[in-house]
């Protein structure tokens, strides 16, 4: 140990030491005569029986929280575990609009606490599920299980290269809807299995529902123009009986959100999941109200909706 050491740690005990000791020359030299009174009294009212030493049985995370050193088996996977699917063939998980059948969810899906509290209450897994979300975003389990209706988008294999070779893993894209303005929009991956995927992505399309206003409960209320990333929307608002004639995409969306009459044209990028988040996110934030619409015409909200009330 060199000399300067030797002398920083002398000088710094010797600092610790004055310190401690908290006699009224030492403290007068940082702080007024008004505040020493008000130290001497607040170190009168602490009781000698409080331990002031240093506690080692401190945690830093709460009991509450979750220790994110391991792995949960339903939430999170291992990244050392080969991957089973990895010689199989990729285009039996594309995703046909035309004929495509929802795969039964495995029995594996479910977390163990799920099919312990089924199996104790005899309640479906997915109505405890439903009463989990239902705290999260208010909505009533009812609501959830038997209300809103479930459609996948995009199915796909997916493969992230890493230095250890490439790791496969299954991408499900979900919407739900209960037809009447409310549409939600999921993501969910899966190690094992698609319906895993799926799974995932169904519960969080419910945690990300929206409310869409529509002009008339068929349409929306003006003629509407949006980019997302390399996707170029056009949307026009059509008189009754006109129909959907959209983008398959964008037709399954409307289906599912309570838009009847409504024509669409996607330009440039043609990618399927883009198509289906920047047209929710046009729906919800790109249209224009009817307060905004009459008041950019110079008129009345009756003479924007052709809707006239009288008294005969």
């Amino acid at each position: 140990m060199s000399l300067k050491q030797v002398i920083f740690r002398r000088q710094f005990s010797n600092t610790i030491q004055r310190l401690s000791q908290s006699n009224d020359a030492l403290l007068s030299k940082y702080y007024p005569a008004h505040l020493l009174k008000s130290i001497k009294l607040a170190q009168e009212t602490i009781p000698d029986s409080v331990d002031l030493s240093k506690r080692t049985d401190f945690r830093f995370a709460s009991a509450y929280e979750d220790d994110y050193s391991k792995l949960h088996p339903f939430w999170d996977h291992n990244p050392n575990l080969p991957n089973p699917h990895s010689q199989l063939d990729p285009e039996q998980y594309t995703y046909n609009p035309y004929n495509y059948k929802t795969p039964e969810i495995p029995e594996n899906t479910y977390p163990p606490e799920v099919k312990a509290l089924a199996t104790q209450s005899k309640i479906s897994k997915n109505v405890i599920l439903a009463q989990g979300i239902s705290k999260q975003t208010g909505f009533s389990p009812e609501y959830i299980t038997r209300t809103l209706k479930m459609k996948p988008l995009v199915l796909k294999r997916v493969s992230n290269q890493t230095g250890k070779g490439k790791i496969a893993s299954f991408y499900a894209l979900v919407i739900v809807g209960d037809q009447n303005g409310m549409i939600g929009l999921g993501e969910g991956k899966s190690r094992n299995d698609m319906s895993t995927s799926i799974f995932k992505a169904h519960w969080d399309a419910i945690r990300n529902l929206k409310y869409v206003p529509r002009y008339e409960n068929r349409t929306i209320f003006s003629d509407l123009e949006y980019r997302y990333h390399g996707v170029k929307l056009f949307l026009r608002k059509k008189e009754p009986g006109f129909g959907l004639r959209v983008n398959h995409v964008i037709f399954e969306i409307c289906q599912l959100l309570g838009i009847k009459d409504l024509s669409a044209k996607v330009y440039k990028s043609r990618n399927d999941m883009n198509i289906a988040k920047g047209l929710i996110e046009a729906l919800t934030e790109g249209q224009r109200s009817l307060n905004e619409i009459a008041l950019g015409r110079g008129k009345k909200i009756v003479d924007i909706r052709k809707v006239y009330y009288s008294d005969q």
